[in-house]
């Protein structure tokens, strides 16, 4: 699968292998989305009152001090890494934003009309405009005579954001001193407009029925900036749910939550913010960017749990994104986005594995593995006898091994295939480890290392008698007819063009970090921390196994 270098690969799981041979496997499974993937929102933390879960209580956003136990990061959420379920609720409202002497800001719930349009500002999606203030506006103890009108719904002051990517808690918190009328991916390039009024003591921004990114949709709101300080937001329909809205004063990790409509809270300091969410879910991001605060650049890959289920995608899965590409031939463009993520160029890969109580008994390592290895696999393609260009190799998503692909029993998914004659197959283990192909791909394997290898081709006649395709998950004991099909590394290099760098250049050591994120409703036990410290020791000896001994992994977060 291939991507723009402008968007990160989001590798999404499979139904957990169904399990013959092997030890336990944990119940958890490893989803797949073809092409790019945003990242997943951020925010603060809202919990349950008289049992109903409802609104943050304003101002508490105080967590225990992040540390390290055993080389695994824990982080606990203060209001910027877990969302809870916080449905939108200013659609036809307004509020006030005033200054307060704690340095801060209170919302006052106000009812405010809408005005009418202003001059364009010709936003395009991810775009800009500076606007320049006929008066000096005090924001967080500074004064501004320019604004940056963002079609992402925020106003920025003294530069830009312009990330094309997640609009996450962290990236709101830490970028520069902002105005969140409405912070989310819109996109007016597609329709609607955003204008601005100014006058002597007043600016006016409207967004007027923008839709959401990728989204078939309208918005229509309205930020409003005073000479005296205060901030003016003001709703009309809304139909995007999912937004961050409040004041930061930049270049900051903490926040008080708000309950904006309620008019909570007063008397606060610093960036006050409410995030509307219709879903429960971890902020990726803005945990790796938490992680980077206290760690220094140096891990290819991050390895995450959560203390309960706070999947972004919903249900039991894990995943892998893709977060810096520089490796050619193995059907990934070359992009970078470690800025976004709070690297400063080292990282490679996030890999999500959702509740650690999901590993209490098992330690998972043909999903750890396989989300591991979707950093490198699974996307090649072969030249074939006829001089086309074949996709026969893959199965789910495209990103994954064909359920006929003899894999060795690669965790990457296919099968060990064992060929009985006369045009009988039948699989017998899978999920063991890395294949020699897969090694070629990872940069640990030279292309003259591979074995030719084969797939199988019109398979039919199935027992089990159930229909079986290329995407189906990996089963051993089933027997099919077909045609064997031999593929050789140099049809794939014929397609794919040669890996660079090669395996004499190809770095055999990945350097990983693990991380837990605990919020209020589940802490970090010591059953948990212990879980992922088990994992991490463990998985540096998996590794070096499933590699062959040809690849090591560095768990210590030193």
């Amino acid at each position: 699968m291939n991507t723009t270098p402008s968007k990160p690969v989001l590798s999404v799981l499979i139904g957990l292998l169904a399990a013959p041979l092997g030890p336990p496997r944990a119940d958890i499974r490893c989803g797949t989305e073809r092409g790019a993937a945003s990242h997943l929102a951020a925010l603060h933390r809202y919990w349950s009152e008289a049992g109903l879960l409802g609104k943050a209580r304003a101002g508490e956003t105080a967590g225990a001090a992040d540390r390290d136990e055993d080389h695994v990061a824990l982080l606990e959420d203060r209001g910027d890494l877990v969302a809870s379920r916080n449905p939108f609720d200013l659609q036809g409202t307004a509020v006030r934003l005033t200054p307060n002497r704690a340095g801060g800001y209170d919302p006052v719930p106000l009812a405010l009309a809408l005005e009418t349009p202003g001059a364009p500002l010709a936003l395009g999606k991810d775009e800009a405009r500076a606007v320049d203030l006929p008066f000096a506006f005090p924001f967080y103890g500074r004064r501004f005579t320019q604004v940056f009108v963002h079609a992402d719904g925020a106003l920025t002051f003294a530069a830009t954001d312009l990330e094309p990517g997640e609009r996450g808690m962290g990236r709101f918190l830490a970028g520069p001193p902002r105005v969140g009328a409405f912070f989310a991916d819109l996109d007016p390039s597609r329709g609607g407009s955003v204008t601005a009024s100014v006058s002597s003591d007043r600016a006016v921004f409207l967004w007027d029925r923008v839709p959401g990114g990728g989204q078939i949709n309208r918005n229509t709101f309205q930020a409003t900036l005073a000479a005296t300080g205060e901030v003016d937001l003001v709703y009309g329909e809304m139909q995007t749910r999912e937004a961050i809205v409040g004041l930061s004063p930049g270049g900051t990790r903490s926040l008080t939550a708000a309950n904006l409509g309620a008019g909570e809270p007063r008397a606060s300091a610093g960036a006050l913010v409410e995030r509307f969410s219709e879903t429960e879910r971890l902020d990726l991001v803005s945990a790796t960017r938490r992680f980077y605060a206290s760690h220094p650049d140096v891990f290819d890959q991050l390895v995450v749990y959560t203390t309960r289920a706070l999947n972004p995608l919903g249900g039991s899965l894990a995943f892998e994104v893709n977060v810096r590409n520089d490796v050619a031939g193995i059907g990934l463009e070359s992009f970078d986005r470690t800025a976004e993520w709070g690297s400063a160029g080292r990282l490679e890969s996030v890999v999500f594995m959702d509740a650690v109580d999901n590993y209490h008994e098992v330690d998972g390592f043909e999903i750890l593995a396989h989300e591991v290895g979707h950093r490198w696999l699974s996307r090649l393609a072969f030249r074939s006898s006829d001089g086309a260009t074949s996709a026969a190799l893959l199965g789910r998503g495209g990103v994954h091994w064909s359920f006929f692909l003899d894999t060795d029993a690669s965790v990457m998914e296919g099968n060990d295939i064992e060929d009985r004659g006369d045009g009988r197959f039948e699989t017998v283990d899978f999920a063991r480890g890395y294949s020699p192909l897969d090694q070629y791909v990872m940069g640990l394997r030279a292309a003259g290392e591979v074995a030719p290898f084969f797939y199988v081709e019109g398979a039919d006649n199935f027992r089990p008698a159930r229909p079986y395709k290329s995407s189906s998950p990996p089963e051993a004991g089933v027997g099919f007819t077909g045609v064997r099909r031999t593929v050789r590394i140099e049809d794939v290099v014929a397609a794919m063009g040669a890996r660079v760098p090669d395996a004499a250049q190809a770095p055999r050591l990945l350097r990983q970090a693990y991380v837990l994120v605990a919020d209020r409703s589940a802490p970090a036990t010591e059953a948990r921390r212990r879980t992922v410290a088990r994992i991490r020791s463990r998985f540096e000896t998996y590794y070096v196994a499933a590699t062959g001994g040809r690849g090591m992994a560095l768990t210590h977060l030193e």
